[in-house]
């Protein structure tokens, strides 16, 4: 779906694929069969509208992760830690390895979002270069180090051997199922306090060990998540203030913060399920506030995530994807390039979005243009007086007399061709100020039952009235 030009969406309750904004429907119509077309031509039993329905099979070609994979299989049959650095070295070597050309990918991805054109985009171009210099460059290292010992060993491994599938001195011919008996297995050693994942959030931070004491209510107020807000805010780039908001015995706006997380990802699961007990939120300058909050189950670290501008209307956030928060380690000091390289440059680019709906919605609408309404009364042109004085003056100086009985400029028709100029006249007089001329045959007479509207001159009407 993705090779088509579709979008992945993970959302906390489901996960589908949307066709790009923007695209007209023809386009639409030719990628949504397209993609029926591909997904059938690899074996997928594929269920389609008539619209998009089709006999095409395209060619399907190994894409460049399935071959990169196949080195994962290399290393699972490796049975010597030379295959082993043969399969890592198409991953580390210097020139032309993968690592090496996803940092090359990642830089050039940066150098067309520094110049985009959207308040965010130079964020998220700081956010590629950080990745590729030190998360990807970490990587690299560590696999360049780890290839190297390898190589140097030569070793077999001893839970793993070669089956030459030979025929023995003593044997015929070799048997169709290999007779090799399987390695010896090595029973796995569970560390005495191996951390575990949290069991009820897709937070990435780890439990510690289950005791008893902790099943208890800690009266004594927890000051490890105030004193991390602390420093953290000190340590954010720009002006950040630190508020921490601590357990009062449900007497709290913790409900009314957890309202204002803008996350529909682990964070607002986590919240969904659990009664926060304490938190703190950090403010910047110009507005931003970010939520700190411990993780489910007693976990290390903690849980980050932005939350809403308060002054944008509801509205605003229709079709804005959530900039999801992010759950980061106890040290302060790492998680600041969480945040600044991470969670804030998907800020910065939901609360552009935001701010563009936002005025767009105070925007005010085109107001409907001033015009001038002619009336055929008769064979006569009739304007009911308005207060602007220039249309008054436009009307007199080209034709219309002022009656002041029915208070209307009248202009007689009793020459047709004088009227005609006198009112093309006044029309590009009165477009010249910026207003319309409308020529409106008076309304029909109304069928019977009806009440009639007031004609600009009403005709005398008898004293008695039958239906």
């Amino acid at each position: 779906m993705e090779r088509t030009g579709f979008v992945p969406v993970v959302r906390l309750h489901e996960t589908y694929h949307r066709l790009p904004t923007g695209l007209d429907e023809a386009e639409e119509k030719r990628l949504a069969t397209r993609a029926v077309a591909r997904l059938r031509a690899v074996g997928y039993h594929v269920e389609a509208d008539d619209a998009f329905d089709t006999d095409l099979r395209e060619a399907h070609y190994l894409p460049l992760g399935s071959q990169i994979a196949h080195l994962a299989e290399q290393i699972r049959q490796a049975t010597t830690t030379d295959e082993v650095a043969g399969a890592l070295t198409e991953l580390t070597a210097a020139h032309d390895g993968v690592l090496i050309a996803l940092g090359e990918v990642l830089a050039a991805t940066a150098e067309f979002y520094q110049d985009l054109g959207q308040p965010p985009d130079p964020y998220i171009a700081k956010r590629l270069r950080y990745l590729a210099e030190h998360r990807l460059g970490v990587i690299r290292s560590d696999l360049a180090h780890l290839r190297g010992d390898l190589a140097d060993r030569h070793q077999d491994h001893p839970q793993r051997r070669a089956c030459t599938g030979g025929v023995g001195p003593d044997e015929r011919e070799a048997s169709a199922v290999c007779a090799c008996p399987p390695p010896p297995a090595t029973p796995l050693r569970r560390p005495q306090h191996r951390p575990r994942l949290a069991e009820h959030s897709g937070s990435a931070a780890l439990n510690r060990p289950f005791r008893p004491e902790e099943t208890m209510h800690d009266p004594t107020p927890d000051t490890g998540l105030g004193s991390f807000a602390t420093v953290l805010a000190g340590e954010l780039p720009g002006t950040w203030t630190s508020r921490y908001h601590p357990d009062r015995g449900g007497d709290n706006d913790h409900d009314a913060l957890t309202d204002e997380v803008w996350d529909m990802n682990e964070v607002a699961a986590a919240l969904a399920k659990h009664t926060v007990d304490r938190c703190a939120v950090l403010t910047r300058t110009d507005g931003t506030r970010l939520f700190v909050v411990d993780p489910v189950g007693h976990g290390e670290g903690y849980l980050i995530a932005a939350l809403a501008p308060q002054d944008a209307p509801v509205e605003a956030f229709r079709g804005v994807r959530e900039p999801d928060g992010i759950a980061v380690a106890d040290g302060p000091f790492t998680a600041v390039e969480d945040i600044t390289y991470d969670l804030l440059p998907r800020y910065d680019k939901a609360l552009a979005q935001v701010r563009h709906n936002t005025a767009r919605l105070a925007a005010p609408s085109a107001a409907e243009p001033e015009r001038v309404v002619m009336t055929w009364s008769g064979d006569d042109l009739v304007v009911e007086a308005l207060e602007r004085p220039e249309i008054a003056q436009t009307l007199t100086d080209h034709g219309f007399a002022f009656d002041a009985t029915r208070h209307v400029f009248v202009l007689s028709g009793d020459d047709s061709a004088r009227q005609g100029a006198c009112v093309r006249a006044a029309g590009h007089r009165l477009s010249a100020l910026g207003i319309g001329v409308v020529l409106r045959h008076p309304p029909a007479r109304p069928a019977l039952g009806t009440t009639a509207l007031a004609p600009p001159a009403p005709p005398a009407t008898s004293a008695h009235r039958t239906r």
